[in-house]
């Protein structure tokens, strides 16, 4: 079933398709440009190996980074399964995971959710084994995908153990033309399909997505008091926090989950860090979230 989407149903539906990804998501848009609420979205996916991500940009063939900056191609470079495609004449937009797609005329850019008039068409059918409107968008985009240029892939590695049972080892960078590209040097063709292997795939603690206007609303809120915060209070492991309120380090860790301020135990979100939420680590290189005392309040 297909729907006709403008306005903020456009762009919830579109953070959706982002947030809600289990197994792929598809990025296809000729500019990008991340503000704090997008890579908020992004970094509930930080850590899931298992999710792959493709981002494709275009347009600017000249100088890429007037449609990618290199900030935030480093952002994305960071995710353990990810593919970057420069695909220099792209002009469409699509946005999918692996149950919805959205054709629409709208950039993953900051000032066109905010200020743009711009239509879109979803279909919630699922894309491997679909029809109509959303298997059709899904195989144009794999063709455009495939004539485009490669220019960055890391791969999870796993050790395989019982039956599908599987440790994660940590990823490896297959490609990286990047600094060539961002220099306007001519890149070796490389398809994307050369690098995509079969994942097995697991499902990720289900959290609410926060939405933009309480995401600024919230910002807005601990902007000022977050470096005052991080002087003045004391900062508490979730074990330790979870104490001052009877509370568990999961009861701690789901409550956090819920406020956006973790995607899950072992990272912070923007608003999170923000708030004065912190890393911690010791001689040992054990790394580990504190946060600030005053946060048991919401336990």
């Amino acid at each position: 079933m297909a729907k006709f989407l403008t306005g903020k149903e456009l762009a919830e539906e579109v953070y959706d398709v982002i947030h809600d990804a289990k197994k792929q998501l598809l990025i296809l848009s000729p500019y990008v440009k991340l503000d704090d609420y997008f890579k908020n979205l992004f970094s509930k996916h930080k850590n899931n190996s298992e999710l792959h991500l493709i981002v494709a940009f275009g347009k600017n063939k000249r100088n890429p980074e007037r449609s990618f900056k290199s900030e935030d191609l480093d952002y994305f470079m960071d995710f353990p399964n990810v593919s970057i495609v420069f695909i220099p004449n792209l002009h469409a937009k699509y946005y999918a995971n692996e149950k919805k797609g959205i054709v629409t005329s709208i950039n993953l850019y900051d000032y066109s959710f905010k200020n743009n008039v711009e239509f879109g068409v979803i279909s919630e059918s699922k894309i491997i084994g679909g029809s109509g409107i959303d298997k059709d968008a899904w195989e144009s985009s794999m063709q455009v995908l495939k004539n485009g240029y490669a220019i960055f892939i890391k791969r999870p590695n796993y050790k395989k153990k019982f039956l599908i049972a599987k440790d994660y080892l940590g990823s490896k960078i297959k490609l990286d033309l990047t600094q060539d590209l961002l220099k306007g040097n001519k890149v070796k063709k490389f398809s994307v399909f050369e690098f995509i292997d079969k994942t097995y795939v697991e499902e990720t603690m289900e959290q609410q997505r926060i939405s933009r206007e309480e995401f600024e609303r919230q910002r807005t809120s601990y902007k000022a008091s977050s470096k005052p915060l991080i002087a003045k209070q004391k900062l508490l492991s979730a074990t330790n926090l979870g104490k001052l309120k009877d509370k568990s380090f999961a009861e701690v860790v789901v409550v956090m989950i819920e406020k956006g301020y973790i995607s899950d135990k072992n990272t912070i979100t923007v608003l999170g860090s923000h708030l004065g939420i912190q890393y911690k680590e010791n001689a040992k290189g054990n790394k580990w979230i504190v946060y600030p005392e005053s946060l048991a309040e919401l336990l």
